[in-house]
C-alpha cells in the first residue's frame, strides 16, 4: 500500500473538517469500481466498434443486438466520451484503440449536412425562434429545402441515411470525445471528423437561442442545448485561439444561460452546468459560478426529502462540476456546497449498491429474490435502479463519469 504524503494527508483532513460525514463523496478513491466497469468495456466492445446496449435479466434479451436506434447512437457517443475522460485523467493506455474504434464507427454513421445562403438568411431572420404558426413555419421551410442541404462542410450522426435520426447530442458527443481523445494522446488522425462534427454542429445552432434537435426539426431541446454546449466548451478550451468559435461560443454562453437560467429544466442540468463549468474553469468569470449555484441550488431543492430509488449518476455529474467550481472558488465550505456533498454521498452509496459485481448472479430485495445466471457476464455494469433487473450502456457510463470527476478532484486537492 502506497504511503500517503503530507499534503495528502493534510487534504484529506480539510476535507473532513469541511464536510464531516459526507468527506469520503470527494475523498474516495472509486479506483476500484472505474477499474471493473473499464475492464468490461474493453472485454465486450463489438467490431462495429460499439459497446452492447443494454439488457434485461428477467427477460433474458439484449437491447438491440443487431440494431441501432438513434437513442443508442448517442448514447454510445456518451459512452466513448466518458471513456476518452477516463483516459485523460489516467493516461491508460489499453484504452487507446477501444476510443479509436468508437472514433472510427462515428464515422461511418456520419452524414454530410451544409446550408445555403437562403436557409442562413432564414435563420438571421430568427423565424426558426418565433414563438407562434411554428408548425406553418417548419412545414414551409421543410417544403422549399431550407432546413438542411445534404452537402457541405459539416457532418451530424444517424444510425442510418435518415436526417430525421440525426441527434444533434450525438455529433456533440462524438466531437468531445475526440476532443479528450486528441489532447491526451496526440493523435491527430482524427482531425477532419473533428472539424465537420464542429461545423455540423454550428450549423444546427438556432440564433439566439440553442440548436435544433435534428435538421429537419426547428425546435431545440434541452439536453442537446447542454451536450452541444459542453461540447463546445471542450472544443475552447483546446484550440484557444479559434477566434470564430470563441465568439460563437460566447453568444451560445449568454443565450442558453438567459434560457434555462429563468426556467429550470432538469433535462438540462447536469450537461449545462458541466459545461458552465468548464467554461468557468477557462474564464472565472463571475457569471458562469452564479450560474452554476443557482442551477445546483435549484436542483437540490427539487431533491428535499424524495427518495428515490433510481440510478441518478447523471445528475452526480453536474453536481460533481458544481462542486469542483465551488472549490475552485473557494466556497467549498458553504451550505451549498453541504448541501450538494449530502446529496452526492446518498447518490454515492447507492451507485455501489447498483453496480454489479464479480460472480455475482441474484438481485437480493427485501422480500424477493430475482436469480439471474447471465447477470455474472455483466461485472462492472450498473443496474438501472434499487428495484430493477436491467443495465443499459449509459447508466454505467454517467456513474463511471460522476466517479472520475470526483476522482479528479480528489486528486487535485491532494495535490497528486
Amino acid at each position: 500500500m502506497k504511503r500517503l504524503n503530507a499534503t495528502s494527508c493534510i487534504a484529506t483532513a480539510l476535507l473532513l473538517l469541511a464536510f464531516g460525514e459526507y468527506a469520503f463523496a470527494v475523498s474516495n478513491d472509486y479506483s476500484a469500481s472505474i477499474n471493473l466497469a473499464v475492464n468490461r468495456w474493453l472485454a465486450v466492445q463489438k467490431s462495429s466498434g460499439f459497446m452492447p446496449y443494454g439488457f434485461d435479466f428477467l427477460e433474458g434479451e439484449e437491447f438491440e443486438p443487431i440494431t441501432m436506434s438513434a437513442a443508442n447512437l448517442t448514447r454510445q457517443a456518451g459512452t466513448a466520451s466518458v471513456l476518452a475522460d477516463y483516459y485523460a485523467l489516467t493516461k491508460d493506455q489499453r484504452t487507446r484503440p477501444v476510443i479509436q474504434r468508437f472514433l472510427r464507427a462515428f464515422g461511418r454513421y456520419s452524414l454530410p449536412i451544409g446550408k445555403n445562403w437562403m436557409q442562413t438568411l432564414v435563420e438571421n431572420f430568427h423565424l426558426l425562434s418565433m414563438p407562434f404558426g411554428r408548425y406553418k413555419i417548419h412545414a414551409a421551410l421543410n417544403r422549399f429545402g431550407l432546413l438542411y442541404e445534404t452537402t457541405g462542410p459539416g457532418k451530424v450522426l444517424s444510425p442510418n441515411a435518415d436526417y430525421s435520426k440525426a441527434y444533434t447530442g450525438a455529433v456533440a458527443l462524438a466531437l468531445l470525445t475526440e476532443l479528450r481523445y486528441s489532447q491526451t494522446s496526440g493523435d491527430t488522425s482524427f482531425a477532419d471528423l473533428r472539424h465537420a462534427w464542429l461545423e455540423g454542429l454550428i450549423g444546427l445552432r438556432i440564433p439566439g437561442d440553442g440548436f435544433r434537435q435534428i435538421p429537419t426539426s426547428i425546435d431545440a431541446t434541452p439536453y442537446f442545448d447542454g451536450e452541444a454546449w459542453l461540447a463546445l466548451a471542450q472544443y475552447h478550451r483546446a484550440f484557444p485561439q479559434d477566434r470564430r468559435v470563441n465568439e460563437f461560443l460566447a453568444d451560445v454562453d449568454a443565450a442558453l444561460m438567459k434560457k434555462y437560467g429563468g426556467a429550470f429544466k432538469i433535462d438540462f442540468f447536469h450537461w449545462g452546468t458541466m459545461a458552465a463549468a468548464a467554461r468557468y474553469a477557462d474564464t472565472k468569470e463571475k457569471k458562469f459560478l452564479d450560474f452554476i449555484k443557482a442551477q445546483t441550488g435549484s436542483f437540490l431543492d427539487r431533491k428535499k426529502d424524495h427518495v428515490d430509488n433510481d440510478n441518478n449518476c447523471y445528475s452526480v455529474e453536474g453536481v460533481a462540476d458544481a462542486l469542483g467550481a465551488l472549490l475552485s472558488a473557494g466556497e467549498g465550505g458553504g451550505e451549498l456546497a453541504k448541501q450538494a456533498m449530502g446529496w452526492v454521498a446518498t447518490e454515492m452509496r447507492k451507485a455501489k449498491q447498483l453496480q454489479i459485481q464479480p460472480g455475482q448472479n441474484e438481485i437480493v430485495f427485501s422480500n424477493a429474490r430475482v436469480i439471474a445466471p447471465r447477470m455474472q457476464e455483466f461485472s462492472g455494469s450498473f443496474r438501472s435502479g434499487i428495484y430493477t433487473a436491467n443495465t443499459q450502456v449509459d447508466f454505467t457510463a454517467h456513474c463511471v463519469s460522476a466517479m472520475v470527476k470526483l476522482k479528479k478532484y480528489n486528486e487535485t486537492s491532494s495535490g497528486k
